[in-house]
């Protein structure tokens, strides 16, 4: 089955319900790409820690001014669901959908129904609502299209045997979910067409190793895309996704960090002129924390009206190595 897709930490299906009916029409965007596709500077906006009022004025006014959500996290605290966004401003080409907290069997009609319409899912989150998993996602439709594919449902050896094959495809991994069902483990995972960008992806990395390894892929010239925490066979674990950094780029990294630690941390790079690209909020040991990736910087070339001239006659329209790489 193909299809692409992602997770949720904690289920927000009732949060959602009134807001994303206005979410299924169309929207024009800004090519069809991950927060982290720009790799220079945007518009992007971060909404933080709101409940479900919040979130729909914040949803209903942000896509009035023509941005599209790139990244979306919630956590619990006690009975109140909070929701914590990444939008980046639209373009005028491209058009995106969203779908919340489907069963699997209907989010897979949805998704086919989308990519019948020429969409593809870059996107998606997995959320437990009672006993039964729900899937959201995000689709996204480009003047030239984009070459997607989603994976369900692979225990750890199939999905190892996956990602090969993908790769000797030329496909790249753009996003990755881990979840259970059954009480067995399961991986997801959406590729898409490789556009060259040397990428890594490494996972079920121990949380008193992630450290070492970031550390170890940002002294080899890299910069982290994403990040995932997660249980796997009964450990908490990340999963990590980076590409390698352009000269004239900055990021920077944190993990672990309780929400008012993110919040000042956010806010001393936002100061300091850096935009937040990826964000994952996960829970461990009944602790919420929150883990980020930020950047900053355009080539000293860089002229806004040069690049968005050479966007339109680029042949492919792709997502950035945004969660892609090796096994």
């Amino acid at each position: 089955m193909k299809t692409p897709a992602r997770h949720f930490h904690y289920s927000v299906r009732n949060l959602f319900a009134t807001v994303l009916a206005a979410a299924m029409a169309f929207f024009a965007v800004s090519g069809a790409k991950a927060s982290d596709f720009a790799e220079t500077e945007v518009e992007w906006e971060f909404k933080s820690g709101l409940d479900r009022a919040g979130f729909a004025e914040a949803f209903n006014g942000l896509v009035k001014k023509g941005y599209r959500i790139v990244d979306i996290e919630s956590y619990r605290s006690g009975r109140t669901t909070s929701v914590s966004t990444v939008w980046t401003k639209l373009g005028e080409s491209e058009a995106w959908q969203i779908e919340m907290s489907l069963p699997i069997a209907v989010f897979l009609k949805v998704h086919e129904k989308h990519l019948e319409n020429g969409y593809a899912l870059v996107e998606f989150e997995v959320d437990r609502f009672g006993a039964t998993l729900h899937f959201s996602g995000v689709w996204m439709k480009t003047d030239d299209g984009l070459d997607a594919e989603f994976y369900f449902g692979l225990e750890s050896l199939d999905f190892s045997n996956r990602y090969g094959e993908m790769a000797d495809r030329g496909y790249r991994l753009i996003d990755f979910e881990a979840y259970e069902a059954n009480g067995k483990y399961r991986h997801a995972g959406v590729w898409l067409k490789n556009d060259e960008h040397e990428v890594r992806f490494y996972r079920a990395i121990e949380k008193n190793r992630f450290g070492s390894v970031a550390g170890m892929m940002t002294e080899a010239g890299f910069r982290l895309l994403d990040i995932e925490g997660y249980v796997y066979e009964g450990k908490f674990v990340f999963a990590g996704e980076w590409v390698r950094k352009a000269e004239w780029q900055e990021s920077q990294y944190a993990f672990d960090l309780l929400p008012d630690e993110f919040y000042n941390k956010n806010s001393t790079y936002v100061n300091d002129g850096y935009r937040l690209t990826e964000f994952e909020t996960y829970e461990d040991n009944g602790v919420v924390y929150y883990a980020g990736s930020w950047l900053k910087g355009n080539p000293t070339d860089y002229a806004v009206e040069k690049a968005e001239t050479d966007s339109k006659k680029k042949k492919k329209v792709s997502l950035e190595a945004f969660r892609s790489g090796e096994k």
